[in-house]
């Protein structure tokens, strides 16, 4: 999951261009604001917000079971429902909780990964806080057509 946090981070200076998929309405919830896309040859980023109060998301299992109505599988070997860590990248002082829902869901030679994400602060100790104190959920959906992506992040897909 840290791995997608970094992934993520990597992504979004290198893409410079836009472009759409059929699953994007899907995938954008009807009160998703700040919606931004962004593509490049073999990588395409949806990222928005949504206020939903957790442990709730943005894409549920409806969303799912219409993603394998349009032929999607959803790939396993990685932690399931909500994760929760404290991101030190910023440096000290600027440390912060995030919590994160991941799925990675395949089809044609396409992963696609949907991260659903709070940011919190932390303790006086530096340790992660166990809820969020916001309702602000930050949706990130990644596609990506690179060949070996897949064993990189330890997944498996049909």
């Amino acid at each position: 999951m840290k791995k997608l946090l970094g992934f993520s981070v990597l992504l979004a200076p290198l893409i410079v261009g836009c472009s759409s998929s059929a699953i994007d309405e899907l995938l954008i919830h009807r009160e998703a604001r700040d919606v931004k896309k962004y593509s490049e040859t073999n990588w395409r980023q949806i990222s928005y917000t949504l206020d939903v109060k957790y442990p709730a998301t943005a894409l549920t299992d409806a969303t799912f079971a219409e993603m394998k109505k349009f032929g999607w599988s959803k790939c396993s070997g990685y932690r399931e429902g909500w994760d929760h860590f404290v991101d030190a990248t910023k440096g000290e002082g600027q440390e912060q909780t995030v919590f994160q829902n991941n799925s990675y869901w395949f089809k044609d030679g396409a992963l696609v990964t949907i991260s659903m994400r709070y940011y919190a602060g932390i303790t006086k100790d530096k340790r992660r806080v166990d809820v969020p104190d916001s309702v602000q959920q930050q949706v990130v959906i990644l596609e990506n057509k690179n060949p070996g992506v897949k064993e990189k992040l330890g997944i498996t897909c049909p």
